[in-house]
């Protein structure tokens, strides 16, 4: 049993990466991430930035850089897989504080080290949308002249396709998830808050073996539940009304989710109604879903299935997202999507529905397979009263 990704794997998406710049003219690509959004920087190195912000450099030959900030050399150290690491000011904490006298690295002397000092005129930048603007300043001041372009699809298409490794820690993941909604629906009762809820899912997921939750948890009750992304509150829990469970895990890096609508004590007849049409959606995504199969064809056959059933005013969205790294990711499944599925794809099947008075969703991980999906969680998937 694995419990993070070989350092052979990093190694190899590293080629990966330089096989598509030098296909691409560029010099380099320097991934971008923060504690709220690692993907970039984790999927090249294992570096988890904490407090500060880091990047990863890949040059179109010789060793990759990971970037880090002032405060984080003894952490980086630790946990990453790349072994050259330097630190520089503009990946500090939001705070701003000056570090006076200490000795780091710019922009300029890391893009020389790492180019054999060639330089770097043309470098592609993932992780576009969450660069922080300094880090962008500071890199039209090191590259005056040079050219700055977006390539965040390189890691985008690589990390659609899940190696073996990838798909273990998953289930993990997804296993751990499953026990956390189980112990929930143990203990759930009316009277509880719902951040006191949510406070027993994070108990058995550290106790099982996660390394964080897979997204902010959350727990909603009532009227909270229109909420497609949100927070738990202090409010109270109350029989007959709607609960949105939204529970999961992280284990190595990789993201899990499993949502769940419920009621306490019972469930009034108008409330089931829209339950049951978002289960009956999510099955029938799941029923469609299988590699080579049209994405956007699924997105408007489940889009007919619920406007049949007279409840198309009740969808946000279509019927999946990519999920990894992070628990919502590339590739998204929507009536204008144009791609075909590939085996080892894997999608968060997320039927949200939604009135103006209250809200659902069931939600499963899914891993695409020749003949259909193989489920990353099922537990309870049923209209659940407690």
């Amino acid at each position: 049993m694995i419990t993070e990704i070989p350092k052979s794997e990093f190694q190899e998406r590293v080629r990966r990466v330089q096989q598509q710049l030098a296909a691409r003219g560029l010099d380099a690509l320097l991934t971008f991430g923060h504690e709220a959004e690692p993907q970039y920087v984790r999927y090249l190195s294992d570096y988890w930035p904490a407090f500060e912000t880091a990047s990863v450099l890949v040059p179109v030959e010789g060793e990759p850089t990971l970037i880090i900030g002032p405060e984080s050399l003894t952490y980086a150290r630790g946990r990453s897989k790349i072994e050259r690491i330097r630190q520089i000011l503009e990946y500090r904490e939001s705070s701003e504080p000056e570090y006076p006298g200490a000795r780091l690295d710019t922009f300029q002397s890391v893009f020389d080290e790492a180019s054999g000092g060639k330089g770097i005129r043309k470098l592609g930048i993932a992780g576009y949308t969450v660069a922080v603007a300094p880090v962008y300043v500071a890199l039209q001041q090191a590259m005056a002249g040079g050219q700055l372009v977006r390539a965040d699809d390189i890691l985008i298409e690589m990390r659609k396709v899940k190696s073996a490794n990838e798909l273990e820690l998953m289930r993990r993941a997804f296993r751990i998830a499953e026990q956390a909604v189980e112990a929930v629906l143990q203990a759930i009762k009316p009277g509880m808050a719902e951040t006191e809820v949510v406070g027993i899912a994070q108990e058995v997921i550290y106790r099982n073996g996660a390394e964080y939750e897979g997204h902010p948890m959350y727990v909603m009750s009532g009227p909270n539940t229109v909420f497609a992304i949100g927070r738990p509150s202090t409010r109270r829990l109350q029989a007959g009304e709607v609960i949105q469970l939204d529970l999961g895990a992280r284990v190595g890096g990789y993201a899990s989710s499993v949502g769940r609508a419920i009621c306490l004590g019972h469930m009034p007849d108008e409330v089931r109604g829209l339950l049951q049409m978002a289960l009956d959606a999510e099955n029938k995504t799941i029923e469609l879903m299988h590699a080579g199969a049209h994405a956007g064809q699924i997105a408007r056959q489940v889009q007919e299935f619920v406007s049949a059933r007279g409840y198309g005013h009740a969808l946000l969205y279509g019927p999946c997202h990519g999920i990894g790294l992070m628990e919502c990711e590339h590739p998204w499944m929507e009536t204008s999507s144009e791609y075909l599925l590939q085996e080892n794809y894997t999608f968060q099947v997320d039927s949200f529905l939604h009135t103006q008075a209250y809200g659902c969703r069931f939600e499963d991980g899914v891993r695409v397979t020749r003949e259909g999906v193989e489920q990353l969680s099922s537990y309870r998937r049923e209209l659940i009263v407690v």
